[in-house]
This record gives C-alpha cells, structure tokens and sequence, in this order.
C-alpha cells in the first residue's frame, strides 16, 4: 500500500472504539481498500467471507455510479490492521470576532487533525463492501484522467490489532453489529463473522483448527448452502452443513446463539466437536481410508453403487443428532459412534429409501431430518428422542408405502 500522508480528519469516540473520520477518493478506495485477508488463519475461509459480502449489489452500485450525475455514496467503515493511524492534532486559529470559550477551544483542536498512514496498514471495509466493490468495477476501465477517479466517499476509519484472538473478535464482531443493524445478514456472514452466536465461532475454530478442514485438502466447500453439489468430489461437507452439524451436536439450546457464550461454554462446545471428528476419524473405516491412508476421495462414496451416509451433509447431521442424544444418555462418544455404525449405512439402501434417498428420481430426500435421525436410532437398536420423532417416521415409510 502507498504512503498516505495527510488526510484532514475528526478524531472521536464511541463506547470503547475512537475513530476517525475523513474522505477518500474514489481512486484511493479502488487502490486502498483490500479483502479481509488476515481475519481467518484459513485463506479460503477469508476467500469466501468476501464473495458472501459483495457478490449481491456490486454490478448494481457500478450502474448507479457510471450514470448518475447525482450519485452519492454513504459512508464506508474501514478497518485498519497491520498498523495504527498516526493522529496529529490541529491548532486551531480563531477568529478575533468569535466568542469562544476555552472549553470550547479544547474539544475543537481535540477533534480536527491529521490523519497519517505510514504504508504497513491494510484497510479493509466493516460497512460498505457492496460500495467498495462498485467502486471498483466503476473503475476498472476509465482513464487515468476520469472525473470520477476524483470523486470523494467520506470514511470512518477503526483500529483494528491482528497480533491477538482478542483483536480480531472485536472486529469481526464490529461488522456484524454494524450490518445487523443495517439490515438483515445472510446465514453465510452470520457464520463468517458473527462474534455472539457460539455456533459460528465454534464453525470457524474447527475450520482454523482441525486437520479435517484444511485448506490443502479441500475438505470444506464455501458455498451458502449446506448440500454438495453432485460434480464435488473433495468436500466432505460445506462450511453452511457443518455449521448446523455444530448445532446438531450442542442439543439444540438456542441461548448458545442468540447471546454471545461464556468462553468457556465455546471451549466446551468446541473441544466435543473437535472430539468427535477425531474419534469419526478412528472409529469409521471409510474416513481412515480416505483421511489417514489417502486411498480415495470423499466423492468416491456418493456415488450410484455407494452412497455412504456419512460423507453426506444431510446423513452426518442425522448422525451427529443421534450421537448427541446417546452421549447425552451417558454413553461414552467412540461408544456411541460404534453403535450407531452397525446401522445401514449406504443410504442406496431400502432401509433409507424416502428417508434420506429418493429411489425413483435418485437424489437426496429433504426436510426429513428427523425422521432420518429417528431411523438410525432405530436400525442400530436404540430408543428414538422423542415418541412424536418415532410417529414421524412410521407415518412418512406408511405413506411411501401406500403409493
């Protein structure tokens, strides 16, 4: 990044965030403004954060840029990490005429100043990345000369430290209260930065920490829905299919994510999940085979001769349910998981036909979670949750097999 040396800016403050406020040309965002790279240890964890930020309105913002005379763009929020703005104060000359107090006189030179980056930060928008991203398009083909390479978008500019845990929460905390109360935020963000919903901070320590979800491995699929398309062959599930899977295995307590946890309520939470992919990981054949020995892909087990439940997002949340509730009844997790292995597992199966797999159209069934859940209780010879679960299921198998 360039040296900027002067911006004229208004030093302030809120709860405990200062920031700054000050104008930057069209040209500087297009050059300045970067992808929140650094907030995520998994690059394409950080990748996707950014297509779920900007993919919906950029094209649309471009337009409104380009054509109209009038075009006036809010204020973008910029986060600064990598450095800290160097703040120098003003001192203000007032005019002879003017009746001002010292009081006065203080909070004024306190608050107008020079804004100086030294050229180690990066900024990247908390609010506006649809702006940034418009910006930019607009930008991509106009001449050096072009009017609207000096056209001007006032930024508010927040400190953000990257060397702690402690400094990114805070920030990725920052986009969502900002977005929240903008307006409502696709499950995608909610899961890529969302600081008060255990169950996305959870999601993203497994994907920063497991060897699972390693980037290397492409075991994960960034995309905002939780199905893998039929052509994946290297994910074993998507980040939206294990963020419900790290709901499945909490029980269903929904104070875990409408108010920010304990932290040790997230280590707990964490250290079970974490847990139980490492025992999935020693307990299941076909993942030692795909996993540990690397003889295979997930893919090879979705397949029209095998399709494995346990490499499917929907079957690994019927599985993860099931355990949950098993261990919940003081059975210890490997435990568990051997139990539930002696169910069926190739959904191609009769016993799951119109449960998870539709035979005639051959694609996954949806919408039966529960009564997936309640099957492979009952094929591996335990109780269901609940008898109304039961109920469900024997009134969906009636109801296939009266067609």
């Amino acid at each position: 990044m360039k040296t900027l040396t002067l911006l004229p800016a208004i030093r302030s403050r809120v709860g405990d965030w200062n920031f700054y406020v000050t104008t930057l040309t069209f040209e500087e965002v297009a050059a300045l403004i970067k992808a929140p790279d650094e907030i995520h240890e998994r690059k394409l964890l950080a990748d996707w954060i950014q297509r779920a930020a900007i993919r919906a309105h950029a094209e649309a913002i471009e337009a409104y840029i380009r054509t109209s005379p009038q075009r006036f763009l809010g204020s973008l929020i910029v986060g600064v990490y990598g450095g800290t703005p160097d703040w120098n104060p003003l001192k203000v000359k007032i005019p002879e005429h003017e009746e001002v107090s010292e009081e006065q006189l203080l909070r004024i030179e306190g608050a107008l100043g020079l804004l100086h980056l030294f050229g180690g930060e990066k900024l990247f928008a908390i609010d506006g990345q649809h702006r940034v991203a418009g910006i930019k398009l607009a930008l991509a083909e106009e001449p050096v000369d072009s009017v609207l390479r000096g056209d001007s978008v006032s930024a508010i500019f927040v400190a953000h430290d990257p060397s702690t845990e402690v400094g990114m929460a805070r920030t990725r905390r920052l986009f969502t209260t900002v977005n929240k109360k903008a307006k409502p935020i696709a499950r995608t963000q909610t899961i890529a930065l969302d600081e008060d919903n255990g169950f996305a901070v959870v999601t993203r320590r497994l994907i920063d920490a497991h060897p699972l979800f390693s980037d290397e491995g492409k075991r994960v699929l960034y995309a905002s829905t939780g199905a893998l398309p039929p052509t994946e062959v290297h994910a074993i599930t998507s980040v939206v299919g294990l963020f419900e899977l790290v709901k499945d295995l909490y029980g269903g307590d929904e104070n875990f994510e409408q108010k920010r946890p304990s932290d040790e309520a997230i280590d707990n939470h964490f250290g079970f999940c974490f847990s139980y992919f490492d025992a999935l990981l020693e307990c299941v054949p076909e993942y030692i085979q795909v996993f540990q020995k690397a003889t295979g892909q997930p893919g090879d087990f979705r397949t029209t001769e095998r399709n494995h439940l346990l490499f499917r997002p929907a079957g690994q949340r019927a599985f993860a349910r099931a355990l949950q509730l098993l261990v919940a009844r003081g059975t210890p997790m490997r435990d568990a998981i051997r139990v539930l292995l002696t169910a069926e597992m190739d959904i191609l199966k009769e016993a799951w036909h119109h449960v998870l797999w539709n035979p005639v159209s051959r694609t996954m069934e949806t919408g039966t979670l529960v009564a997936a859940e309640a099957q492979l209780l009952r094929l591996s010879g335990q109780r269901s949750r609940k008898l109304s679960s039961e109920k469900k299921l024997l009134r969906l198998l009636e109801s296939v097999s009266r067609v």
